[in-house]
């Protein structure tokens, strides 16, 4: 393992939204050279409009061949007045897709929610709410 410290990746795409990752430290194995172990580790998609999503992840595995990234432990996710906790994240940039799972909760101003799964596509940021056990169902808390 090569280790490095305060990485700064930075990528962007032709429709001009920037991805930006930043970590203490990190770990990138000689065998598998295009991906990067990250630690306490923080992100940014800037869209073409300038929105902003942040990320916030104690680990996460990094491609920089694809700019692919799994997001571990710790989660927080914010997008305006949006905001999700949750251990993992995938991020595919291949496929457009945000992947959000494990222990998930979603909060905006009005409402609270928990489901097993929530995925959101980048382009249109269209999501889908999903439950593993369709036994179970989605929990959502009005606050007001």
């Amino acid at each position: 393992f090569n280790l490095l410290k305060n990485i700064k990746y930075i990528s962007k795409d032709s429709s001009g939204n920037i991805y930006e990752i930043y970590a203490e430290e990190g770990k990138v194995n000689i065998d598998e050279p295009d991906l990067t172990l990250m630690k306490n580790v923080k992100a940014y998609i800037f869209f073409g409009d300038k929105d902003a999503i942040e990320i916030i992840a104690k680990y996460a595995t990094y491609n920089n061949l694809n700019y692919s990234t799994f997001f571990r432990e710790d989660i927080f996710v914010k997008y305006f007045l949006h905001k999700i906790t949750c251990e993992r994240l995938d991020i595919s940039f291949d496929n457009n897709l945000a992947l959000f799972y494990e222990d998930l909760v979603y909060e905006n101003e009005n409402m609270k929610m928990n489901a097993d799964k929530l995925e959101i596509d980048l382009i249109s940021k269209n999501s889908k709410i999903i439950m593993f056990d369709n036994e179970k169902k989605i929990s959502i808390v009005n606050k007001n």
